[in-house]
């Protein structure tokens, strides 16, 4: 059964109850954040993503630290599409 696990489930505020189980309590909203952060950091301490040899201009690249021009606009892009899919999906709600 995929979705909220019951609530005396010991999988809460783990990252295989927010995973593997859908479940989005608090708990498990923060064991994400955690764990997302923490590979956030490794990979940006490896350079992998931001270094030389490295193709530019992705909303990922900007996630995931490089702050060049080509990946600031990326990003700047891709937010702007969001807003305006986000606001076309409330017009359609009224």
């Amino acid at each position: 059964m995929k979705g909220p696990l019951p609530p005396d489930d010991p999988r809460h505020g783990t990252t295989n109850g927010y995973g593997n189980w859908g479940c989005r309590c608090d708990p498990c909203r923060e064991a994400n954040r955690k764990n997302h952060q923490a590979y956030v950091e490794r990979v940006r301490g490896t350079g992998q993503l931001t270094g030389e040899g490295v193709t530019h201009g992705t909303a990922y690249r900007y996630q995931m630290g490089c702050r060049c021009e080509e990946c600031r606009e990326a990003r700047n892009k891709k937010s702007r599409e969001d807003k305006r899919r986000k606001r076309q999906e409330r017009r359609s709600m009224e």
